[in-house]
Parts: structure tokens; C-alpha cells; sequence
């Protein structure tokens, strides 16, 4: 069986998500990739050992990504 991923092993990546209403940011390394039974891909960071759902991760080098995801957190946040 053959799983396509958008990332891959050893990319640096930024990992940007919510956190008690504020947008959260950092970067690392993706050291594993993982598939449940429901074939959601979840990726394990290097340096915080810890899993991430693939669009809560944007590549190293894409920044009008990362700020684009930024400021929908922030939105998000403004509207509730």
C-alpha cells in the first residue's frame, strides 16, 4: 500500500496552531509520519516529540502560508 503525504521525513517545518484563543508557533523537524486505522497522517516532530495533524504544519520556507494561517487563527479568534 502506497501513503502520499504532503510532507516528508527531515523537512523543517513550522507547526502553527490555537492555544487558549491565541495562535501558537514553532518550528522543528518532522522525524516520523504516522497513519491510523481511519488513515489520517499525523506527523511526529523531532524536537517536541510530539504528533501533528498535517494542516496544522507548513514548510520551512512557505512564510505567505504561515501568515496566512496566523491571521486565520486571529480572525477566528475576534469573531467568538
Amino acid at each position: 500500500m502506497k501513503i502520499n503525504t504532503k510532507y516528508e521525513i527531515g523537512q523543517r517545518v513550522w507547526v502553527v496552531y490555537k492555544n487558549q484563543g491565541e495562535a501558537s508557533v514553532y518550528d522543528d523537524y518532522i522525524d516520523e509520519i504516522c497513519v491510523n486505522n481511519q488513515k489520517q497522517i499525523y506527523y511526529i516532530l523531532k524536537n517536541a516529540c510530539i504528533d501533528r495533524e498535517e494542516e496544522e504544519i507548513v514548510l520551512y520556507e512557505d512564510k505567505e502560508t504561515l501568515v496566512e494561517k496566523i491571521k486565520g487563527i486571529l480572525k477566528e479568534s475576534e469573531e467568538k
